[in-house]
């Protein structure tokens, strides 16, 4: 069985832990950034998004009836592997802004469908004021990654 050159695991180690690091942070800031967005366009518009967003009722194993904030800890929940996914990807793909808003726009039209049919106190899929509201908040995020993933590469941390 070949050693671990220790000095490899060093310098992996070293590279993995910024970006752990700051995917979580990214979560965490782009997670509540889509969170306060979902919940201003609901307030203006009267079209459940936000409801859609921090929605569960659907896991079965969930206590019954959940607090909105306990329901928003479980959507930050979500976002931090996103963040830690959308800076993995920056290793690889050098733009932020065409990363976090495909990343955006593939979960805003991923989970449309399967979210909005779960409960009863959803928009409907047929809600087509709702799907663009939903979008836009999704883009809203990719916006925010982004931009913390601007910060990310001017700092230099995309190539260690």
């Amino acid at each position: 069985m070949e050693r671990l050159d220790e000095s490899k695991v060093a310098d992996r180690r070293s590279q993995f832990v910024p970006l752990l690091l700051y995917g979580l942070l990214v979560g965490t800031i782009s997670g509540a950034a889509l969170g306060l967005v979902m919940k201003l366009f609901g307030e203006i518009t009267g079209t459940g998004i936000y409801v859609l967003l921090l929605n569960v009722d659907f896991i079965a194993w969930l206590p019954h009836p959940m607090t909105e904030r306990f329901e928003f800890v479980l959507h930050m929940l979500v976002a931090l592997p996103i963040g830690i996914l959308f800076i993995a990807m920056l290793r690889v793909w050098t733009s932020p802004l065409g990363v976090g808003l495909g990343m955006g726009a593939a979960i805003a039209c991923c989970t449309w469908i399967p979210l909005t049919q779960m409960s009863e106190r959803t928009p409907s899929t047929a809600d087509l004021a709702a799907l663009s509201w939903w979008i836009a908040g999704h883009l809203v995020y990719g916006v925010v990654l982004a931009g913390l993933g601007f910060i990310w590469m001017m700092k230099g941390w995309d190539k260690r």
